[in-house]
C-alpha cells in the first residue's frame, strides 16, 4: 500500500518534484532511516529563507502530502516522516 496521493494547493513543478522525492524516499528508506531529510538548498527553491511563516508553510505542505514535519531549522534542513494514521478509540 503506497502513500496517499499528493493533494496540495500549490501545484508548481517544484512543489510536485519535492513531494515526489519525499514520498519516494519514505517508501524506500523508512525501514532503514525512518525519515527523509531535505536540505536548505532544495527548500529555498519553493520557500525563500525570508518568507513569512516559512516553517508553518513547510509543515502545511507536509500535511497536504501525507507526511509529518518532524524537525525544522532555518538555514539547515527539514526532516519529514510518514504521517501516522489516525487511530480512533
Amino acid at each position: 500500500m503506497g502513500m496517499p496521493r499528493i493533494n496540495i494547493g500549490n501545484n508548481s513543478p517544484s512543489v510536485k518534484i519535492l513531494a515526489s522525492k519525499i514520498e519516494r524516499e519514505l517508501e524506500t528508506q523508512t525501514e532503514k532511516l525512518g525519515h527523509c531529510v531535505i536540505y536548505e538548498e532544495e527548500l529555498q527553491r519553493i520557500w525563500p529563507l525570508d518568507e513569512e511563516n516559512r516553517e508553518r508553510k513547510v509543515a502545511q505542505f507536509a500535511r497536504d502530502c501525507g507526511f509529518h514535519l518532524s524537525f525544522y531549522k532555518d538555514g539547515l534542513c527539514a526532516i519529514f516522516v510518514k504521517e501516522s494514521p489516525n487511530i480512533s478509540a
